[in-house]
């Protein structure tokens, strides 16, 4: 999709990530399983969230905090998440040093019914900045196969945003049809989960049951070379027994992992066309301590990249990153 590098779908799985409660095993993504739990008797969970990421190139350095409220009530959840990104070190002329982002998804279902609806701007002038600086989905999946093991939910929806799609008069057209497919299995061996709207995303646990397990997981939001393939791979060493009075509440990781940032440039008079976009992308081998509440990420980045519009990727160097995630959970009525 054209105009904000990254996937909508992505979105919720990254900030159903960040939901790392007491209780029952759950899918979440930030990127790993983890545990979480389904509010009881009906009653609604209140998730304020907050994050810091910092990531440090030789030629670039990016400052993002942000805060946010997941909210899961039933089979249903919700969450905003409001990022800051600063970028430090000498950018091109006309390009801004300080990018907003604006992350609202609801996921939820009914029986078999699946709906899922998503909105994402990231930009120096979120929503306000034209077309290209906004992507928003509704679609709705119907579950075909819904056995112990293996689900299967399709449908479809529409999708706003700037596709590269002109008009004879210009301006771009901003409405497609897009598929929905989810796909998710279960077993003692191997968790796994599918899903597509924008994008195909793909994550997998072996082992999900055992204290030392295998994450990977990877997405693709457009292909111009291998380095658009998202991934992160990791091996994790749950600390406690389930059996454990404390439950299952804490971990350490170790993986590598491909990540980016993605940003599109509003309007605004600057030189640099309506579609003007700023990415940054690196790899890294990283180590993790996941606290539940508390998940503190960082290690080593390399092979930095930055890419301006649709010019050829630029050298950044290597560095480190650092990030940090937490909540606390509010139990309502």
């Amino acid at each position: 999709m054209k105009g904000i590098p990254g996937s909508l779908l992505a979105v919720a799985l990254i900030c159903a990530g960040l939901l790392l409660s007491t209780g029952t095993p759950l899918f979440a993504e930030g990127s790993e399983p983890t545990t979480t739990a389904e509010p009881a008797g009906g009653n609604t969970l209140y998730l304020p969230l907050a994050q810091y990421d910092y990531l440090s190139l030789d030629s670039r350095v990016i400052h993002s905090p942000g805060a946010g409220l997941l909210v899961l009530s039933g089979e249903s959840l919700f969450v905003g998440l409001y990022t800051r990104h600063t970028v430090e070190k000498k950018l091109p002329a006309d390009y801004p040093d300080l990018y907003h982002a604006l992350e609202l998804v609801y996921d939820g279902r009914t029986n078999r019914h699946q709906y899922l609806a998503a909105f994402k701007s990231v930009s120096d002038q979120p929503v306000y900045g034209g077309l290209h600086t906004v992507q928003a989905a509704a679609v709705y999946g119907y579950e075909v196969i819904s056995r112990d093991r293996l689900s299967l939910a399709l449908g479809g929806g529409i999708a706003v945003g700037d596709f590269g799609i002109e008009l004879s008069n210009g301006r771009s057209w901003p409405i497609l049809p897009v598929p929905f497919i989810r796909m998710g299995w279960e077993s003692r061996l191997l968790e796994a989960s599918f899903e597509f709207i924008t994008g195909p995303n793909l994550r997998a646990t072996l082992a999900p049951e055992s204290r030392l397990r295998l994450h990977g997981e990877m997405r693709m939001d457009e292909y111009r070379d291998i380095q658009d393939l998202i991934f992160e791979s990791s091996l994790e060493y749950r600390l406690l027994s389930p059996d454990s009075p404390l439950g299952d509440l804490a971990g350490v990781s170790l993986g590598v992992k491909n990540d980016h940032y993605g940003f599109a440039l509003g309007r605004g008079g600057r030189e640099v066309d309506d579609n003007g976009s700023f990415e940054v992308g690196y790899y890294a081998y990283f180590a993790s301590l996941d606290l539940s509440l508390l998940k503190i990420t960082g290690g080593y980045a390399f092979e930095g990249r930055e890419r301006y519009g649709d010019s050829n990727p630029v050298r950044t160097g290597d560095g480190y990153f650092l990030s940090i995630q937490g909540m606390i959970p509010i139990q309502g009525k």
